[in-house]
């Protein structure tokens, strides 16, 4: 891919994410707060309402699934002033998960200066059996809605690591809540690893997960337990800030 090509993706992912924090954007705020030029604000946002990424009202721009899904509400652009500190010291990409038509859908990224092209992984789907973030987000959501999902669904595998076996992933779901975080092991991308934890609201209600990510050598298994707990540090500022 080339450079230009993947500043540009970078750009229009900054964009979407934008537009999820603050839906019903003018061109002109987008422009400005992301440091664009008008020009390039405007291509890139015609070319994501081409794509039906977004949409377009009274000069005002949204996520298609804002218009269409009261249930993707995304946690908001205010989640960065916290969130982005922890991936900068680490030199991580931090993520925000929530279900979406029984999948996990990234609805906001957070990457360090030297990971800027996980911007391009934002709306992406993963199954609730591999990723952290989405067994993070199976394990703590509602009892009945979680049974429904366990015995209606079909897990495939990503990678060899990935659970599809039932009681497997019976038996994980119930060490991420004894625990209080989940970790995908190289289940989604061999060499990778994420460790998610959820997000609440004030009155306890599940409402997205969050997950730091990166290499093996940047998360080794032997310091999984410590950096458990600044995603939740997070994860609770996300909450207090946000609700």
């Amino acid at each position: 891919m080339s450079e230009s090509l993947t500043a540009t993706l970078v750009k229009a992912a900054r964009i979407r994410e934008y537009v999820a924090g603050y839906p019903g954007c003018a061109l002109k705020d987008i422009a400005t707060d992301l440091s664009f030029n008008k020009a390039t604000a405007y291509r890139l946002l015609t070319t994501l309402v081409q794509l039906k990424w977004l949409t377009k009202q009274a000069g005002r721009y949204y996520l298609r699934t804002q218009q269409r899904e009261r249930q993707f509400q995304p946690v908001g652009w205010l989640a960065k002033q916290v969130v982005q500190p922890l991936v900068d010291a680490r030199h991580l990409t931090a993520f925000l998960g929530m279900r979406y038509n029984g999948a996990l859908v990234i609805s906001q990224v957070f990457a360090s200066a030297d990971r800027l092209s996980d911007f391009a992984l934002l709306g992406e789907q993963q199954s609730l059996n591999a990723s952290a973030l989405g067994k993070c987000l199976l394990t703590f959501m509602d009892e009945p809605t979680r049974n429904t999902i366990l015995q209606t669904t079909k897990w495939h595998a990503a990678t060899k690591n990935s659970l599809t076996d039932r009681q497997d992933l019976l038996y994980s779901l119930a060490a991420i809540r004894n625990q209080g975080y989940a970790l995908d092991d190289e289940e989604v991308q061999l060499n990778m690893r994420c460790l998610a934890v959820p997000v609440y609201s004030q009155n306890g209600q599940l409402v997205a997960t969050l997950g730091v990510a990166g290499s093996d050598a940047a998360l080794k298994r032997r310091q999984i337990r410590l950096l458990a707990h600044e995603p939740d540090g997070v994860s609770q500022q996300l909450t207090n800030l946000i609700f």
